[in-house]
């Protein structure tokens, strides 16, 4: 399962140097293990929180900061394939929430399979 999250993020222009990265990572694996994470901020953020010693904020500006590049650098489109009805209008892209649930979906149809 690991190695299918790690594909799958790198496929879609996640980058492993980013700090973000490891957040999103984290919260795919405890989404995936049947921990309960949403809502994010309250549940899934709360844990990282605990786990990091980092603020919640952080957390979230460090996730949304991995997302942006990934739709700065990555190949738009793969994203737009991979996300195109989940993107936020207002924003270009995938909230956190919709992005972490959309590669949990990918992950555990690729886990079924």
């Amino acid at each position: 399962m690991e190695r299918l999250i790690y594909e799958y993020m790198l496929a879609i222009g996640l980058k492993p140097q980013s700090l973000g990265y490891k957040y999103i990572y984290e919260l795919i694996d405890m989404y995936i293990s049947g921990t309960n994470i949403l809502p994010l901020k309250q549940k899934g953020y709360r844990n990282l929180s605990e786990k990091y010693h980092k603020s919640q904020w952080s957390i979230d500006k460090n996730i949304q900061n991995c997302i942006s590049k990934a739709w700065l650098d990555g190949d738009i489109d793969t994203l737009y394939k991979e996300f195109g009805n989940t993107i936020d209008m207002n924003k270009g892209k995938p909230t956190a929430k919709q992005l972490i649930l959309h590669i949990c979906d990918k992950i555990l149809l690729r886990l079924i399979e």
